[in-house]
């Protein structure tokens, strides 16, 4: 991209499969030239310190950044004057900002904070101008030009590279190291002309690129979830392409087995119809943008069971210009699959790094046999891991049942950034809490924060074509504050049907809970504090999350009916009682959601003749349910789950 000439890009944007990207972004630059752009007022600035507010800071901040974007783009027709005299306006207006950071990475955001900081955000803004600046470096005064360069010196090059002060992020483990580093590193390859700084330059990015991948373990995956491994492997590409280019190939950050298996990861967690395993703040439908899955797809000849999609400009609300200008240059059709077939990428997978297993297959529906329609594609997700990672929610053994391109049994995803979602106490909010999740309560007692909340795996089996999983997990360490829990371990059976009868698959969920010999008598118990109403005289609680508001059959099956699919799960009625709640939340992006949670709740009741299994000092309780997949239309009797 260091060459990348004006004609060469609007000569890519003229290709048919861009016509739906430009039209949209043709919209957004018409709109930012009739309206004035959006301020960063004062008042919006002090949001964040005053409230903990960021939202509305941050919707006028990526705006300015949309329009300028847009209008870069609009200006390579040079029929159109008043677009290219709209962008000097556009980067003399950014160059003048008070701060190129967000105030929330800027503490209470006082001048001493402001000076010379480098956030993700600034880090993109001095990316984007520089490569603004070098794609219509001929038709730009050169005062803007001039002005692009002194501030890229002053807010990011002085202090990063001459002065050469030390950012959180430089040793990073996560995205901050890869998009921070990447995009300073790749407006240094456009800008700077002292070829000792930018000599320097490279050597302090690929620092920060080997301190990213530092983060991952051999086997590719991204604890922080498919949405940062975008964010962050997205940028350590970018960059390794530019630097790759700058060096005539000498120097290239794509190569070796563990970067090929982090390639691979977005195919190995995509479950089916653009929908994706979400652990983490990630969510279920993301965009992977077009251009950088089709640039890994050619270095490591991946080929995916992912629908063509280029992503729209609006789709972004970040509005990041890296993923558009890639988008556009680097796109290719042929490295999708077709839609129509079932293509799957791979049938599962084990990260043994990160303790994620998927399985996936597909069921035979009414319609598959006598109209050679595509199967119902049906898979499952399970969560080990620990719960001190990057982003993280306190989910250990947390499980997802996904159906024709819908997590039926799903995660809850990211919710609203602000202060108090990063701030102490974030495990109470209820997308980072294991209330959240479909993991129990013991005793009263949550899944607790930290490293030494971990995941034990004791089994992890896959068959070859994806057909059976089995797996068992220690998450004992999880909950330190039952009291009384001397041992909890959570096995997972899953299984698809074969031969003729290929129109379901099972998963089998056996929880065990072992007491130490003091049991805790009923009258404690319910003189303890607990969160959950309806647990106050309860030992467990396992807990069950979906979108699809639950219908309760019978006793003892409880039914969710999806888009293309149907779950129904069986369990003891006799030792455990059902509750279904729903739960008003916001999404990530402040769109209200609604989860419905089911419960199972054990009285604590101990019958050593029913219940319980007496092994020397320790008393044991099992909950067992069964959890059948099915395509929608067929309807089975109940009695068949029983």
């Amino acid at each position: 991209m260091r060459s990348l000439s004006a004609d060469r890009l609007l000569e890519k944007l003229s290709r048919p499969e861009l016509a739906t990207l430009y039209t949209d972004l043709k919209a957004y630059a018409e709109r930012a030239l009739k309206e004035p752009m959006p301020s960063l007022s004062f008042r919006l600035y002090r949001q964040f310190s005053d409230t903990g507010e960021r939202k509305a800071y941050e919707e006028a901040y990526f705006d300015r950044r949309g329009r300028l974007a847009a209008v870069a783009m609009l200006a390579l027709d040079t029929a159109r004057p008043d677009a290219l005299q709209a962008l000097e306006e556009m980067l003399w207006d950014v160059c003048g900002e008070y701060t190129w950071c967000l105030p929330a990475h800027l503490g209470t955001g006082e001048i001493n904070q402001v000076d010379g900081n480098i956030d993700l955000f600034a880090a993109e803004t001095v990316h984007m101008l520089a490569e603004i600046v070098n794609i219509h470096t001929e038709r730009l005064d050169l005062l803007v030009i001039e002005r692009v360069r002194s501030e890229a010196e002053r807010r990011i090059f002085k202090p990063l590279y001459r002065e050469q002060r030390k950012f959180h992020w430089q040793t990073a483990d996560h995205n901050w190291s890869a998009v921070c580093g990447g995009c300073c590193g790749m407006a240094a390859l456009l800008l700077l002309e002292d070829e000792f700084t930018l000599q320097e330059s490279i050597s302090h990015t690929v620092s920060c690129m080997n301190a990213f991948l530092s983060g991952y373990g051999e086997d590719g995956g991204c604890a922080e979830g498919i949405g940062y491994w975008v964010y962050g492997f997205g940028y350590y590409t970018y960059y390794a392409e530019m630097l790759r280019e700058y060096s005539d190939g000498e120097l290239d950050l794509l190569t070796g087995s563990k970067i090929a298996a982090i390639a691979a990861f977005p195919l190995r967690v995509h479950l089916s119809g653009g929908t994706y395993v979400n652990y983490s703040d990630s969510a279920e439908q993301e965009e992977i943008p077009s251009g950088l899955l089709s640039l890994l797809a050619s270095r490591f000849g991946l080929q995916g069971d992912l629908p063509l999609h280029i992503p729209l400009f609006t789709d972004d609300s970040c509005h990041r210009w890296a993923h558009l200008l890639r988008n556009v240059m680097w796109s290719d059709p042929a490295v999708y699959g077709d839609e129509g077939a079932f293509r799957q990428a791979e049938c599962g997978f084990i990260f043994q790094n990160l303790g994620w297993m998927i399985a996936k297959g597909s069921l035979d529906t009414p319609d598959t046999k006598r109209t050679n329609s595509t199967p119902l594609h049906v898979a499952i997700s399970i969560k080990g891991g620990h719960n001190d990672e990057p982003h993280n929610h306190n989910d250990l053994g947390q499980f997802i049942i996904h159906c024709g391109g819908e997590n039926i049994l799903c995660d809850p995803g990211a919710g609203l950034y602000t202060q108090a979602y990063f701030a102490p106490g974030r495990e109470q909010l209820f997308h980072i809490s294991s209330s959240g999740h479909n993991v129990p309560l013991i005793e009263g007692k949550e899944q607790s924060s930290g490293r030494q909340a971990q995941a034990h795996v004791l089994e992890a089996k896959l068959a070859e074509d994806g057909g059976e999983l089995n797996t068992t997990f220690d998450l004992t360490f999880a909950y330190p504050g039952a009291a009384s829990l001397a041992c909890y371990t959570r096995q997972f059976y899953w299984k698809m049907a074969s031969g003729d009868s290929r129109n379901r698959a099972e998963l089998r969920l056996i929880d065990r809970f072992q007491w130490k010999s003091r049991m805790v008598s009923l009258a404690e118990r319910s003189s303890s504090v607990v969160s959950d109403s309806h647990a106050e005289c309860s030992s467990v609680v396992e807990r069950w999350m979906s979108r699809v508001q639950p219908e309760v059959v019978k006793c003892g099956n409880i039914r969710w009916q999806g888009v293309h699919g149907t779950v129904h799960m069986t369990y003891d009625a006799n030792q455990w009682q059902v509750l279904t709640e729903g739960i008003d939340t916001v999404d990530h992006d402040n769109v209200p959601v609604k989860f419905y949670r089911t419960s199972l709740s054990w009285t604590g009741v101990i019958d050593e003749t029913d219940v319980c299994i007496e092994s020397s000092d320790l008393i044991e309780t099992v909950c067992e349910v069964r959890f059948i997949i099915e395509p929608k239309m067929v309807e089975t009797e109940v009695s068949m789950h029983e």
